[in-house]
């Protein structure tokens, strides 16, 4: 039996046999044809969907209501397609990277197998039909937004027409004699509407069901009351310790109101909703009516608990706005008349529709709620300007939204502006006026408040005699500075999301429909192209998790390199320090360089600007880049940071900027140096708070040769151990330096936890020092006056 290896030719034929294997395994695809399959459906379909809608909004009659389903149906087809374009970026990722393993086709002249000429082919045509219909969801994208487009402007045009829609004035009587005849009309359809709704149900409707209602408000009072006792206790032992009205508590009232304020109706309205639905009482045009009566009564009762609390009525402590007790108590009295109002005459118009009730009765029904509203938004203007303000405000409280003065002129014109279209007949501008300012006026007040509470939530959890100061701490563990920049990044998180939400809002508030906001999500969801570079906020989220993942990273393996492995060697410290900072270095540039690829950047065109800056550093950029690079290494090693005491051979001051270029420093007499980075980088510089702020200081002395050298020591030491600034370790120490011609020369050397104190701490001991030795009998040493030669 021959146990030797096989032959050189039999090493051949199985390699041989391998690659005809590989060669006759099926074309499998790089890719799921599943995938590809799907996007092409998708794009045959969302192509006709487009394309009858497109015939839709033609139609000359079309209505609001319409235009805007439409939008949403064409922001769907939009988002559809990119999503579908998405799919298909790892198949042609994937036939790209096979084509490339196949190498490059050959020349004119020399030939490939048949195998893989035939695989080139096949990969070549699925890489052609895949980006083809690619191409073709990414065409269908843009032709829906080019629709949406169109869209917008029919919105607007249909906007504006209907704003500016002259009709009769207020002064008109005819306006008002169809108003009566339309509420009659409405008051005899809503008694048939019920009568109606009664011959339906009382003979198919459960009627023992409604014995459900107060049963069920029951259970979810006694729930409601049960939690809130609950969150009430934690909170006053964990966060409420401090009982007195500060700011986190007025601010903090406020909300939990509102909270509580929106539990009770859901309490009170869910059950009672539920019930009548499935008992067979909630009739499509019963319906109608219940969720009018719903709207009208939470819209009310919101309201008007916001503006009790935010004028806090009787209760000037807890109140966060500059009133008198007068406006305070007529403040909440007029927000609720005015949201009555509001919400009455919009679920009004909703029934009016339903009720086929005439044209005339609701221009007459919206005259009359827009002179109501502009009235009250008017009172509440005078309420807030005539008054006397917070009656014994302290000089450290703090009150809310002062800036409201500065704008009441504007409110001032916007009414006037409604008063004259009602004069003119344009009721339905004055209608839109007077809701938008009070609906604006809420937001604007809503999202302040929540702003405040943000600042408010800071502030008390930097006070450690807080309830809340307390228990963040108790709850992190963390210190003060870590607790400062938490409180940072939470303000700033807060605002951001006020200003994301609350811009939108107040557009959509204003009826600008033909600006479209989803539209703006879907294309900074799916980012815009730079070039061959598509940048949307997760490309930049992945980069920025990749960066500080590696930063970590690096510093995690940077700590394990020093306990682990450096401190069990015998290498030197100056070795140490290399191999520390080269792994440093090389960490962060794996970190940059697997970010730079993950955001879709080639190297070979990093490489490009690599070569363009090597040209320019030959034609006279070296200084610059020198600079350059050393202000890198400043601000990445920190030898010289901001606020460091720094002497230089041009003088010596504070770090107060360092730039790409050079570093600013600030001398003790004001004076600005300006110093290229490369030589703090290649000179000496001396830096007296590199490590921490401590510092030592020199009083000098002389005295004359005949006194007592250890009574003027144990005066020194005395003198600096009496002083509170002078650090006890280490121990200050008393050196007599030398022997001079005519005196001891003696040096008090001591330390102080600030470097910058030393110079008063060594002032404050001379002081001292000329008094002790005045108490003691220690003459200071004088050089003896020369005696004039002899005649």
């Amino acid at each position: 039996m021959n146990l030797a290896w096989p032959p050189r030719t039999s090493v051949r034929l199985a390699l041989a046999l391998l690659c005809a294997m590989w060669l006759a395994l099926p074309l499998a695809h790089a890719y799921d044809p599943a995938v590809v399959g799907a996007a092409q459906r998708a794009a045959e379909q969302l192509r006709l969907n487009l394309t009858r809608i497109g015939q839709e909004i033609a139609a000359p009659a079309i209505d609001d209501s319409k235009l805007a389903a439409s939008r949403t149906e064409i922001e769907d087809i939009r988002t559809e397609a990119l999503s579908k374009a998405e799919t298909l970026v790892a198949p042609i990722a994937e036939v790209v990277q096979q084509i490339a393993q196949l190498g490059p086709p050959p020349g004119k002249n020399a030939s490939e197998s048949a195998e893989i000429a035939e695989q080139r082919k096949t990969l070549g045509d699925d890489l052609s039909r895949i980006q083809g219909t690619r191409a073709s969801l990414e065409l269908v994208a843009v032709e829906a937004e080019q629709l949406a487009g169109r869209v917008s402007v029919i919105q607007r045009d249909q906007f504006f027409s209907r704003i500016f829609e002259a009709g009769r004035s207020i002064i008109n009587p005819l306006l008002w004699v169809d108003t009566g005849l339309g509420f009659g009309l409405m008051v005899k359809r809503l008694i048939a509407l019920f009568a109606t709704w009664w011959d339906e149900v009382k003979a198919t409707a459960s009627f023992g069901g409604l014995a459900l209602i107060p049963l069920m408000i029951v259970l979810l009072t006694g729930l409601y009351f049960s939690l809130r006792g609950r969150l009430q206790r934690w909170l006053d032992a964990h966060l409420l310790a401090n009982r007195a009205p500060d700011e986190m508590g007025r601010l903090w009232r406020i909300v939990r109101a509102l909270a509580g304020t929106f539990a009770g109706l859901i309490i009170i309205f869910l059950p009672v909703s539920i019930v009548l639905m499935f008992s067979g009482f909630l009739t499509p045009r019963f319906n109608m009516v219940f969720s009018a009566i719903t709207d009208v009564i939470f819209i009310t009762v919101i309201y008007w608990v916001l503006a009790r609390r935010v004028a806090a009525p009787g209760q000037p402590a807890w109140r966060v706005i500059d009133v008198d007790d007068a406006a305070a108590s007529r403040l909440p009295v007029l927000v609720g008349l005015a949201a009555f109002v509001s919400s009455v005459s919009q679920s009004h118009s909703t029934l009016a529709s339903g009720l086929f009730l005439p044209l005339g009765y609701t221009v007459g029904q919206s005259a009359l709620s827009a002179m109501a509203l502009l009235v009250l938004i008017a009172l509440i203007l005078i309420t807030l300007r005539n008054q006397g303000g917070l009656p014994g405000k302290t000089a450290g409280r703090r009150v809310y939204f002062s800036w409201a003065v500065r704008v009441a002129p504007l409110v001032w014109i916007a009414i006037a502006a409604g008063l004259v279209a009602l004069l003119f007949g344009y009721v339905a501008l004055a209608a839109y006026l007077a809701e938008q300012i009070f609906e604006t006026a809420v937001v604007i007040v809503t999202l302040f408040l929540l702003h405040h509470l943000s600042d408010a939530a800071v502030t008390a959890s930097f006070d450690p005699a807080s309830g809340f100061g307390k228990f963040l701490r108790r709850f992190t563990g963390f210190g003060e500075r870590a607790i400062e920049r938490i409180g940072l990044v939470f303000r700033i998180l807060v605002d951001l999301l006020l200003v994301l939400a609350g811009l939108p809002l107040l557009f959509l508030l204003w009826t600008v429909t033909w600006v479209d906001f989803r539209a703006i999500f879907n294309s900074a969801f799916f980012g815009f192209k730079i070039g061959n570079i598509t940048i949307s906020p997760w490309s930049v989220l992945l980069v920025l998790a990749i960066l500080i993942g590696g930063v970590i990273l690096t510093k995690l393996v940077i700590r394990w390199l020093d306990h682990r492995v450096l401190s069990q060697t015998r290498v030197d410290k100056g070795v140490q320090d290399s191999l520390r900072k080269g792994a440093s270095y090389s960490g962060y540039t794996l970190a940059a360089a697997l970010a730079l690829g993950a955001a879709g950047i080639e190297f070979s065109n990093i490489a490009i600007v690599a070569g363009a800056l090597g040209v320019g550093i030959g034609f006279g950029l070296r200084t610059i880049v020198d600079n350059f690079v050393s202000g890198i290494i400043l601000l990445a090693e920190r030898p010289v940071r901001v606020g460091d005491w720094v002497v230089l051979d041009a003088g010596e001051g504070l770090v107060k900027r360092i730039n790409v270029r050079s570093t600013e420093i600030e001398t003790f007499d004001q004076c600005t140096i300006i110093v290229p980075n490369s030589m703090l980088i290649a000179g000496a510089v001396k830096n007296w708070t590199h490590d921490d702020g401590m510092g030592r200081f020199l009083v000098a002395v002389s005295v004359p040769l005949d006194s007592d050298a250890e009574k003027v020591r144990e005066t020194l030491m005395e003198l600096a151990r009496s002083h509170p600034k002078v650090l006890t370790y280490p121990e200050p120490a008393v050196a007599l330096v030398r022997f001079g011609p005519w005196s001891l020369d003696f040096e008090l050397r001591a330390l102080v936890a600030d470097v910058f104190e030393a110079a008063n701490i060594a002032s404050d001991l001379r002081y001292a020092l000329l008094k002790a030795f005045a108490e003691k009998g220690i003459t200071i040493a004088t050089a003896p006056a020369l005696m004039p030669p002899k005649a």
